[in-house]
């Protein structure tokens, strides 16, 4: 995906290339990308494109006649234009002559700049669902724009957000234009921010529209369309990329995209990570041994306990502080080895839409009214976190997050609540499957392709019961790969309808069903979980951990008296966390990842800052 760098300077008379080339040292330096050996100008702009060899749209497109370019990064789909070598030509002067109407024909995740050299505007563009993070912050009448949150916070000497801080230390992610920095802001998914001498202009190009036809489709017909219609989008988006990756896991979720990759006739190489034992592991296996796809299991080594740490910093920068670096090391790991294979990695998110499970919170009422509870939408975000450590209360976090997704939400208040919870699942998989897909910028190019455009408002338009217990992912897998539906979704029954059969096999799946009930139910009454699943790791958590903690102690990250974070913290609680954190019945280690990257995070962005 790799990544770039856009200086905007409202007195268009100002020399910009001083201060440009300490912005985009900074945006390499993040994303651990060599510095280009071009930069491209326009009026009162001027930018530049990082390259890695997983890139597809490599360097900068140029209109000489008209003193235009665009730098794209990530992976663009203009559907009019596929170009198997990633060229953006005749996108950017179709943009030239049409302006952003042109955007509605675009799909994919990515981020760009597009100047316009006659109409001396700057627009940088967002991917539709916000996927490819692109960040923007001002110093005077400088507006500093790029892919890296860190190297935008370094450059202006940003302040931490309490709101961004506590967000993350509550949820493990922040959402919409929030950030870890007061005066640092991610752009919004289909977002045109256009920036020329008459000032600044925000727009919309896209968002899901329904077709009302589909909704009449019964769940046979609706199977039907579904397998005509996803397989051929598929191909049209990923055919120019030859083999990819493709996760594979116990769930539905991997299983449905292989399936239609294969319908599609997409060559792949299935993946899965983990020890011999994990569930995970065992599924794909069998999944494997019944379809013999191409495959590679990726396990940890066993250094990884002491190995780990050296991707601590690696993994503040690329996940730009929002993302818990606990849960980033493994999957650096892998990522730094999937790429001396193939450069681009498809993950099953949004499979989740064709399943209903962000309804859950309104399952009682789903579909038969227009009223949605957004308060609800935080019982699966605000996970208990240690009692009494944060010195503010969850208010201002809960607050904020309803607001934004009332916001989304509440964008055509007639509709149905399972539309309106769509619209607001897309916009939270930003911080997310967004995050992730931004991630790896560099090293590979993640793709979740259930997130296309016409896939999303695909879904979005068929009847809701099809979505409800998985019915109509179980009756694809049944009817076109029934293999793949006999075989157990990870630690419950069959991925298949339930039949007078095969009921027995579903034992397991209301068992699972109902402990995840009452968890949930003790985690919003309680603050605390009831059920916490130990999964193998294949390494020891406890060394680990210990092996962390010496790390951190070392550079004082976690010494309260020195934490540039340590405001958030009562030292009365903090304290005997730590002290807990060092024996083997510590159970928060993900709130430890939250602390430990909201620390280094902040300390990165102030160094540079103290430096200037």
């Amino acid at each position: 995906m790799a990544g770039w760098a856009v200086l905007s300077e409202k007195n268009t008379a100002r020399v910009l290339e001083s201060e440009f080339d300490g912005f985009l040292r900074r945006v390499a330096n993040a994303k651990r990308l060599d510095l280009p050996t071009r930069t491209v100008h326009g009026c009162g702009c001027v930018g530049a494109k990082l390259d890695s060899s997983v890139s597809l749209h490599r360097g900068v497109t140029v209109d000489a006649a008209t003193g235009s370019w665009l730098i794209a990064a990530g992976t663009v789909v203009d559907t009019l234009d596929p170009a198997l070598d990633g060229n953006l030509s005749k996108l950017l002067r179709d943009f030239g002559e049409h302006g952003s109407s042109v955007l509605q024909r675009l799909d994919g995740v990515f981020g760009l700049a597009i100047y316009d050299g006659i109409r001396r505007a700057l627009s940088i563009v967002v991917d539709p669902f916000g996927f490819f993070s692109v960040f923007y912050g001002e110093r005077g009448d400088r507006r500093f724009i790029g892919t890296s949150a860190l190297a935008v916070a370094q450059q202006i000497q940003a302040t931490p957000s309490e709101l961004g801080v506590e967000c993350f230390l509550r949820t493990g992610k922040v959402f919409g234009e929030l950030t870890l920095w007061q005066e640092v802001k991610r752009l919004r998914p289909a977002t045109v921010l256009e920036l020329s001498e008459r000032g600044i202009k925000e727009s919309t190009y896209w968002q899901p529209a329904i077709d009302r036809s589909l909704s009449q489709l019964s769940l046979a017909d609706s199977v039907d369309a579904a397998a005509e219609v996803l397989p051929g989008l598929l191909k049209r988006n990923l055919a120019r990329e030859g083999k990819v990756w493709s996760d594979l896991t116990g769930g539905f979720d991997t299983r449905f995209l292989v399936l239609l990759l294969e319908r599609a006739g997409l060559p792949f190489k299935a993946n899965f990570v983990g020890p011999e034992n994990h569930p995970d592991v065992q599924v794909a296996r069998k999944i494997i041994q019944q379809t013999n796809w191409e495959y590679q299991h990726f396990q940890l080594p066993d250094t990884w306990t002491h190995e780990s740490a050296n991707y601590l910093n690696e993994a503040v920068y690329r996940g730009d502080g929002h993302l818990n670096i606990f849960l980033l090391l493994r999957p650096l790991w892998v990522h730094h080895r999937e790429r001396e294979q193939f450069p681009m990695l498809l993950s099953g998110l949004g499979g989740e839409m064709w399943r209903g499970l962000n309804w859950w919170s309104e399952r009682a009422g789903i579909g038969r009214t227009n009223m949605a509870h957004y308060e609800r939408q935080l019982w699966s975000l605000m996970h208990p976190i240690p009692d009494g450590i944060l010195t503010s209360d969850a208010r201002s976090v809960q607050n904020e997050l309803i607001r934004q997704f009332q916001n989304v939400g509440e964008r055509l208040p007639d509709a149905a609540n399972n539309l309106k919870l769509d619209w607001v699942y897309t916009y939270r998989e930003t911080a997310h499957a967004g995050a992730f897909s931004s991630c790896a910028a560099g090293l590979l190019r993640i793709v979740p392709p259930m997130f296309s455009k016409e896939i999303v408002s695909f879904v979005m338009s068929l009847d809701y019961r099809w979505r409800v217990n998985n019915s109509i992912v179980k009756h694809m897998l049944s009817k076109h790969r029934p293999v793949l539906a006999n075989i157990e979704i990870e630690g419950r029954g069959p991925a298949a309808p339930l039949r007078i059969d095969n009921w027995y096999r579903f034992v397991p799946s209301w068992v699972a069903l109902s402990k995840k009930t009452a968890d949930k139910f003790s985690q919003v009454v309680l603050g605390k979980s009831i059920w916490q699943r130990e999964r193998p790791e294949g390494f020891s958590r406890f060394e680990w951990r210990q092996e962390i903690l010496r790390h951190a102690a070392t550079q004082n990250l976690l010494g309260l008296r020195w934490m540039r974070s340590q405001r958030f913290y009562q030292p009365e609680a903090f304290c005997p966390f730590l002290t807990q954190a060092k024996t083997e019945r510590f159970k928060d280690d993900e709130f430890l990842g939250r602390i430990l990257t909201v620390e280094m995070a902040l300390r990165e962005s102030e160094a540079v800052a103290k430096s200037n």
